[in-house]
C-alpha cells in the first residue's frame, strides 16, 4: 500500500491535486494489474447488490431466520412517510435503509460485507440514500465508494474491523466513520474535512462493545446499524461544516485498537457479556439454542477487502470467513468430500449456531461460494452429497478467536487445515497437515508437496521468474532435512493454471502441486 495512516492518505491527496477514490483506484489498478474500468465495472456490482437489499427491506417487512427480528426497516420506512417524525423524514428514510440491510443480512440474503455483515447496513444506507436524493450520478457513487475503501484499509490496518478482536467499535464504529469520510468527499470536500469526518465519528463510537444476543447478528446489532447512519451524516455535515477532531483520526484509530485490547472477551462477540448477559438476553438463548451453556491482526490490501465480498448473511467473519474457509479445505482435498470434523474454538465455538458457522463451512467444504444463494442449505446438501460431518469445541492454541481445525476426507485423500477468519471475510491458513504454514487464498497459491532438497525454492523462483510470475509470498516447512516438505507460493498473476505443468516437469520431485484461489 501507498498509504498506512490518513495523514499519509491525506497529504497525497492534497499534493497531486486529486481525491481519496481516485488515489485508491489508482493503487488498486496498479496492486492487481486490473484495468480501471474493470474495476470500477465490479464496485458498480457491490452497489447493485447494496441497492437490492435496501429496496427489498424496505418494500416489504423481512424477518430473519430466528424470527427474532424483522419488519423494522420496512416499518421505519412507512413511519417516515407520514411526515410526523422528530428529525427529518427523507433523514429517517435512511435509518431505514440501513435496519433493511441489516434484516436481509439476518435472514441469510445477500448484502456486501462494508467492511463487515455486521456493519453491513451503514454504507449502503447513506450511498442510496445520496444515489436517491437525485444530487449526484450513479457513477458518482460508485467511485465514492473507493474513497470508503480506502478509508476502511487503514482502520482496519492500524486497528480492526473485527468484533471478536475490537468489539463492535471495530465493526459499527469503522462502517460509520467510512460512511462519513465518503460523504464529505462525494458532497466536494477537502481531504482534510474527509480525515476530520472520520475521526468525528469514529470518537462516537469508541468503546461499544460487541454483545450480540443468542450470538446472533441481529441484537443490538440492526438497530446499530440504523443509528449509525444517522451518526455518520451527521459527522460530514459537521466536517463539511468546518468542526474539526481535535484529536487527530490517526490517534482516535490507535485509541480504539487501545480500547479493543482492553475490552474483556465476553464483550468481544462471544454472546456472554454487555446486553447478552441480561436476563432477558439469556432467556432468548435458552430459547433459541437449549443445548447451549452458559490474535492476530489482519492486513488488508484491497478496496474489495473493505467494500466485498458479496455474501450470504449474516456474518462476515462466521459466514463469508467460514464459507471461504471450507472452500480452501476443499480445494486442497481436491476431490469429492465423503467426511469432515470441525473443531471450533473461542467465539467460532460460542455462537457458531447463531451466526449460521456451521452451515457455512459445510457450504465452503462442498464448494459453494460466500455469495451462492444456496449456503444456507449446505445441511441439506450434505445429505444429498452423502458426506457425513461432526462438529465439536477445543483450544487449538493462540490464534485469534474465530478459528476451526478441519480434517476433511476423501475416499483417497485426506487434509488437516487450521484457519482463521480475520473479519470483513479475510481469512488466513495458520496450519497445513501440521505444517505451519500461512496463506490467505486471496492472491492464486500453489501449494506444492515434495521432498526437501538444496536449492528447492532458487528453483522453484527462477522457474517462476522465467514465466512472468511476481512471488508475493513464499515458504517452505519440512519434516526433517530430506525428508517430506510442503511449500506454498503465492503469486500475483491469476494465469497461473499455465505454469503448473511446467513446474511439474522442471521440478521433478514434486508429490503434488494443487492450486487454491478465492474468488
Amino acid at each position: 500500500m501507498s498509504f498506512t495512516t490518513l495523514q499519509e492518505l491525506i497529504e497525497q491527496a492534497v499534493r497531486g491535486n486529486t481525491t481519496i477514490a481516485q488515489m485508491m483506484l489508482k493503487t488498486e489498478e496498479e496492486q492487481m494489474g486490473i484495468p480501471k474500468l474493470q474495476l470500477i465495472e465490479k464496485m458498480s456490482e457491490q452497489l447493485d447488490v447494496m441497492e437490492e437489499a435496501v429496496r427489498k427491506g424496505t418494500g416489504s417487512p423481512v424477518m430473519s431466520r430466528t424470527g427474532l427480528t424483522g419488519g423494522d426497516g420496512y416499518r421505519v420506512n412507512r413511519y417516515a412517510q407520514k411526515g410526523r417524525s422528530f428529525i427529518h423524514p427523507t433523514t429517517l428514510n435512511t435509518l431505514s435503509y440501513a435496519l433493511s440491510v441489516s434484516e436481509v443480512n439476518a435472514a441469510m440474503g445477500r448484502i456486501v460485507a462494508t467492511p463487515t455483515a455486521g456493519s453491513a447496513g451503514i454504507l449502503p444506507a447513506v450511498l442510496i440514500f445520496a444515489l436517491d436524493s437525485g444530487k449526484f450520478h450513479r457513477n458518482e457513487i460508485v467511485l465514492s465508494m473507493f474513497t470508503a475503501s480506502a478509508l476502511g484499509l487503514v482502520i482496519a490496518n492500524k486497528a480492526s474491523i473485527s468484533g471478536a478482536a475490537g468489539g463492535c467499535q471495530a465493526e459499527v464504529g469503522s462502517a460509520t466513520a467510512m460512511a462519513a469520510g465518503t460523504l464529505v468527499e462525494l458532497a466536494g470536500g477537502t481531504p482534510l474535512q474527509v480525515g476530520n469526518a472520520v475521526g468525528i465519528a469514529l470518537k462516537n463510537s469508541l468503546g461499544l462493545v460487541c454483545d450480540p444476543v443468542a450470538g446472533l447478528v441481529e441484537i443490538p446489532c440492526i438497530i446499530r446499524n440504523g443509528l449509525g447512519a444517522i451518526t455518520a451524516q451527521a459527522a460530514a455535515d459537521m466536517a463539511l461544516a468546518g468542526v474539526k477532531s481535535v484529536i487527530p483520526p490517526d490517534e482516535v484509530i490507535d485509541v480504539m485498537r487501545e480500547v479493543g485490547q482492553q475490552m474483556p472477551e465476553s464483550l468481544r462477540e462471544t454472546g456472554i457479556g454487555g446486553l447478552a448477559g441480561t436476563p432477558t438476553g439469556k432467556k432468548i438463548t435458552g430459547q433459541l439454542f437449549s443445548k447451549k451453556a452458559g490474535s492476530q491482526p489482519a492486513k488488508y490490501q484491497s478496496a474489495y477487502e473493505i467494500i466485498g465480498p458479496i455474501m450470504v448473511g449474516p456474518s462476515s467473519s462466521h459466514t463469508a470467513g467460514a464459507v471461504r474457509i471450507g472452500s480452501i479445505a476443499n480445494q486442497l482435498l481436491n476431490e469429492k468430500p465423503v467426511y469432515v470434523k470441525f473443531s471450533l474454538m473461542g467465539s467460532f465455538a460460542e455462537t457458531y449456531e447463531g451466526h449460521g458457522t456451521d452451515v457455512a463451512l459445510l457450504a465452503g467444504v462442498l464448494g459453494l461460494s460466500t455469495s451462492d444463494e444456496n449456503v444456507p442449505l449446505a445441511k441439506q446438501i450434505t445429505e444429498q452429497e452423502g458426506l457425513s460431518y461432526e462438529f465439536t469445541k477445543r483450544l487449538l492454541g493462540s490464534y485469534h478467536p474465530n478459528t476451526v481445525l478441519i480434517e476433511l476426507e476423501g475416499k483417497t485423500r485426506r487434509i488437516k487445515l487450521v484457519a482463521s477468519s480475520l473479519g470483513g471475510g479475510k481469512v488466513e491458513v495458520q496450519e497445513l497437515d501440521d505444517y505451519p504454514l500461512k496463506f490467505s487464498g486471496e492472491r492464486p497459491t500453489l501449494v506444492i508437496r515434495h521432498i526437501d532438497k538444496k536449492g528447492f525454492l532458487a528453483e522453484l523462483s527462477n522457474i517462476l521468474n522465467q514465466h512472468g510470475f511476481n512471488i508475493a509470498r513464499l515458504g517452505l516447512e519440512r519434516s526433517k532435512k530430506g525428508g517430506p516438505a510442503v511449500t506454498i507460493c503465492e503469486v500475483d498473476e491469476r494465469a497461473v493454471t499455465e505454469i503448473i505443468p511446467i513446474l511439474k516437469k522442471e521440478l521433478g520431485i514434486f508429490e503434488d502441486i494443487l492450486l487454491v484461489h478465492l474468488p
